[in-house]
């Protein structure tokens, strides 16, 4: 059979021939993974990075609360604590990533401040909504309240205007 270099190794000649041949043996898949393998032991250390972070925010809290830091502050840390944490595990151990350090830090933190604008703007609004509500609460109570008295009186034939005129005078 004549070969007319379709399948010629990169350090052969044009009249060479390709005689290695592939196999399917144990040698030849080992250490490598099907992309539903390789998911899965992702998502398995995803799994476990998150399980110790959140050891490590509970424990960080009951720390700093047991040795009477106040709980809001113990929070705060507390989640700042777990959150470096995850973001170091799952870049160093879930991920292994070799990107630039610097450069992936400084997005985490972007992001963090993007967050944080983004729950204070939310924040706002939503005070701004609930102050809006209990004045229109507190103002449909007040116009309820004479409207419940006049309906009374409507009810029973009288109006404010007659009673005012028996009071004054009996007109």
């Amino acid at each position: 059979m004549a070969n007319n270099g379709a399948d010629v190794k990169p350090n052969q000649g044009v009249g060479a021939t390709n005689t290695s041949t592939t196999t399917n043996t144990a040698e030849n898949t080992v250490g490598t993974a099907t992309p539903k393998q390789n998911g899965l032991a992702v998502l398995g250390k995803h799994v476990g990075v998150s399980s110790t972070q959140t050891i490590v925010e509970y424990a960080t809290f009951a720390i700093l609360h047991l040795i009477g830091v106040p709980s809001q502050v113990s929070n705060g840390i507390a989640v700042v604590c777990s959150a470096t944490y995850n973001f170091v595990m799952n870049r160093n151990v879930t991920f292994k990533s070799s990107s630039n350090f610097t450069r992936s830090v400084a997005l985490f933190v972007l992001l963090w401040g993007w967050f944080a604008v983004a729950f204070a703007i939310m924040a706002v609004i939503a005070f701004a909504i609930i102050g809006m509500q209990r004045a229109m609460s507190s103002t449909t109570r007040q116009n309820t309240h004479g409207n419940h008295h006049d309906n009374i009186l409507s009810q029973r034939g009288y109006h404010r205007a007659d009673i005012s005129r028996q009071r004054i005078g009996g007109i």
